[in-house]
């Protein structure tokens, strides 16, 4: 008996707690959609979790002791939950608030499509639609803090991602100009919107400082988006803006956590170094441990223990437990908890699968969520109806004041490209626009940082108002701006590059520049970008592109780094068809003769003047064989390659100088940036088999799309890239020049026909030597006579004579026509 009553004693308990918890849980929430939202932003909202939890524990409490006091009894008028009406035990949605909550998700797609397309970020549409469709307007959506919850998740997951994506070596290769571009980018704006606050009669330094810290991060998402559009995130300067955003926004998480202090009345002085000293720490500890132990312990260790198909599983699993623990482990040591996501994604950052297997799987998740909390986290506090005050919009603007201070970041950025003084391009100043615009493009933390102001009550809502207003004039304005930037400059490049084109220029004797394209695989250095940036300098080479590619192996990562410049010292015939042809037959002649290919060197991976340069001397009885035009192409051609293989060595060495060590390996091979027989051999890439002269003379009906009898730079532009080349509208611009006999910038049936002749005739002459299908007769392979290169005390040997050992070979990275 004593047992049952016990036992009915333990579920009254249990049936007080479930009700009351319910019913304390009402009582402190919102009861209907039109009340207003919570506007605690995450770091606060913790907080009001704790304070409903300890209402609902003592409404909890009190009800127990009432329970027991009256032995466990009930009330008979109750319902014993076999009548009509919902089940306490369900959770209950109506179709209205499920096709609502649908409508509000397509509307925000759609409008983040439509902002984009008018050359604005995605987010700047899903924000919109929040506040018009959310409380702040017409209140349509339902369960919004639900939707905020939500958005929120999709806040850690960006954090998360943010941290898989970091690249360590990249940090290490920027160097101090990195962290003076972080740095400077987050003290200036702080410092003026603090200024600005105080005139706005802010009463407390707390509130100035949150209205400045709201304009100190830089959005790395619409940054990267915008450079990645405008096809400059790949660029040592692109690379220094990433490194830039990504130690920035570790800055604006230390900021985060300071502001946990600074909404007590009156901290000890030591309580506002805690969180500082919590944030560092933890970035010093767990990032050297993401760094040097996980990837190590992960990669090499852990995953080889399972099979195959279930490594990727292991990994995430991991990632999930690290990311559990690092939460509250940074949120009650007074640190960001959206640190802890950060560190926990970056400690896979260095594992080669780990990047990609994180974007394949959540891409499609992360794309939604972060919708969510745009549309909702962002756009339900945007106080739309108090920017109809003028006062709150000329505040507003004064305010974009400190989003302008981040514009003289750019005077950190090095001289990476070099041009003729007077020439009418200037890369310096688009590398400097370039940057201030990127770091000046604003996100989620500014939004964080002012809600976070307002549910603190360090700013009043008027304030909030024009903070709000400024960042989303800068989530408007500086994406639009640089992308207007960056094409106004490609088009400023593509006329200086037009007006010193040798095969645009009449007047021109005959020659043109060296281009060269410089291949350097090493591990990482600090500063190695701006090293050779000086070393192109010394040489008076122009960078015409300039790519960086990174393996992602932490702080000794291998980075494959591709200049393709102009050599203003070093100067060749130019390359058009009759002289191609010239040499064609000149090199047919040198192979009858017996002095030209052997099994080795053939037509199919061999430039023709790397062929004959090869050929050596001619002696009297060869000399018989050939006419006198025939023997004077081979000797200038010998002469020629002499120069340039000898030039192409000095910047070979130069490179090599910045690795005392003689860890890298360094190529420089000549390079045509207008290369008419890989161009025709692509675009005739579906026509099976050995491709006929009357096949591309069909393709010029195909390309000529308006039907003009010409083809011009939009639809040769066009036929290029949807046959996979990665030509530049540079080197179409000389490809172009190069067969336009009247110089009216199109190509004519017959300017086609000659093209394609040439075609036809090297097809032949390859086959009749000996070699193969065409595969890349652009690129010299012909390096020193032994050169020697060293990668992960590998030595890596080339020789120029026929016999050649079989040791790993670099990979050059394909620059298509």
């Amino acid at each position: 008996m004593r047992q049952i009553t016990t036992l009915l004693k333990a579920v009254a308990i249990f049936a007080a707690i479930a009700t009351f918890s319910y019913a304390a849980w009402d009582a402190v929430s919102p009861s209907t959609n039109a009340e207003k939202v919570d506007t605690f932003s995450p770091f606060l909202r913790s907080t009001s979790v704790m304070q409903r939890s300890d209402e609902v524990s003592n409404a909890v409490i009190s009800a127990s002791e009432r329970i027991l006091a009256e032995g466990g009894g009930h009330d008979d008028d109750e319902e014993d939950g076999h009548g009509g009406g919902h089940s306490d035990l369900s959770v209950h949605v109506t179709y209205e608030e499920i096709y609502q909550i649908l409508v509000f998700l397509l509307v925000a797609t759609g409008a983040g499509i439509i902002f984009e397309l008018l050359g604005m970020p995605a987010l700047v549409g899903e924000i919109v639609t929040g506040f018009i469709l959310g409380p702040p307007l017409v209140n349509f959506v339902p369960y919004p803090e639900a939707m905020v919850l939500v958005g929120e998740i999709g806040l850690i997951l960006l954090l998360l991602e943010a941290g898989v994506e970091i690249d360590v070596g990249q940090l290490k290769e920027t160097g101090t100009r990195a962290i003076s571009i972080a740095v400077v980018g987050s003290c200036l704006p702080l410092a003026v919107g603090f200024a600005i606050a105080t005139a706005a009669g802010v009463e407390t330094w707390k509130g100035a400082l949150a209205v400045g810290a709201a304009f100190s991060p830089t959005s790395l998402g619409v940054a990267a988006k915008a450079l990645g559009a405008g096809g400059m995130l790949n660029t040592p300067v692109g690379g220094l803006i990433v490194a830039s955003c990504v130690i920035d926004d570790t800055i604006a998480l230390i900021i985060l956590a300071m502001f946990q202090v600074l909404v007590k009345d009156d901290p000890a002085i030591i309580e506002y170094f805690i969180p500082l000293i919590s944030a560092i720490g933890f970035l010093i500890v767990l990032g050297g441990a993401a760094v040097f132990l996980w990837p190590n312990l992960i990669e090499k260790k852990l995953l080889p223990k399972f099979k195959k198909e279930y490594r990727e599983t292991v990994m995430f699993t991991i990632m999930a437990l690290l990311l559990i623990a690092y939460l509250p482990l940074l949120n009650y040591t007074r640190a960001s908890y959206l640190s802890g996501a950060f560190l926990a994604g970056m400690s896979f950052s260095q594992i080669h699968s780990a990047h990609d297997s994180f974007i394949k799987h959540t891409h499609q998740l992360m794309i939604w969520l972060l919708r969510v909390f745009f549309a909702a986290s962002i756009g339900f506090q945007i106080p739309i109806k108090k920017f109809g005050d003028p006062m709150i919009i000329l505040w507003g603007f004064a305010l974009y004041a400190a989003v302008a201070m981040k514009f003289p970041l750019g005077i950190f950025v090095p001289k990476f490209e070099t041009t003729e003084k007077g020439a009418s391009f200037n890369p310096k100043l688009r590398d400097f626009l370039v940057t201030s615009l990127a770091m000046s493009c604003r996100g989620e933390f500014s939004f964080i940082i002012a809600s976070f102001g307002l549910s603190a009550g360090l700013i009043g809502e008027d304030l909030y108002s024009s903070v709000v207003f400024a960042v989303l004039l800068s989530c408007v304005t500086s994406p639009f701006v640089l992308l207007k930037t960056i094409k106004y400059f490609k088009e400023v490049k593509r006329v200086y590059l037009e007006g010193i084109n040798p095969l645009k220029n009449g007047d021109t004797d005959g020659k043109m520049n060296l281009y060269v394209h410089i291949q350097i695989k090493s591990r990482v250095e600090w500063g190695m970008q701006e090293k050779f940036r000086k070393q192109l300098n010394e040489l008076g080479l122009v960078t015409m592109e300039h790519t960086t590619e990174h393996d992602r192996g932490g702080v000794d990562s291998l980075v494959n780094t591709n200049i393709y410049a102009r050599d203003n010292e070093t100067h060749i015939l130019l390359p058009t068809i009759e002289k191609q042809r010239a040499e064609l037959k000149a090199l047919q002649m040198l192979n009858d003769s017996g002095l030209g290919l052997s099994k080795k060197r053939n037509l199919s991976n061999n430039s023709l003047q790397d062929l004959i340069a090869a050929a050596g001397d001619l002696n009297e009885e060869s000399e018989k064989t050939m006419n006198n035009e025939t023997s004077d192409i081979i000797q200038r051609v010998q002469e020629e390659r002499k120069v340039v293989n000898a030039r192409e060595k000095e910047i070979k060495e130069a490179f090599e100088a910045v690795f005392p060590n003689g860890h890298a390996m360094v190529s420089c091979v000549d390079w045509n940036p207008w290369d008419w027989i890989e161009a025709l051999k692509m675009m005739s890439g579906d026509a099976g088999g050995k491709v006929t002269r009357e096949y591309l003379l069909d393709l010029f009906d195909r390309i000529d799309e308006d039907g003009g009898g010409t083809v011009d730079e939009e639809e040769l532009f066009s036929a290029l890239q949807d046959a996979g080349s990665q030509i530049t509208r540079d080197g179409l611009r000389d490809m172009i020049a190069m067969v336009d006999e009247n110089n009216d910038g199109e190509i004519s049936r017959d300017e086609w026909k000659e093209a394609v002749d040439f075609f036809i005739e090297y097809q032949e002459a390859e086959g009749a030597m000996g070699g193969e299908e065409l595969k890349s007769v652009t690129k010299s392979l012909m390096m020193d006579e032994t050169a020697h290169a060293t990668v992960d005390g590998t030595e890596h040997i080339q020789h120029s004579s026929d016999e050649e050992e079989e040791v790993p070979q670099v990979t050059y990275g394909e620059y298509d026509c």
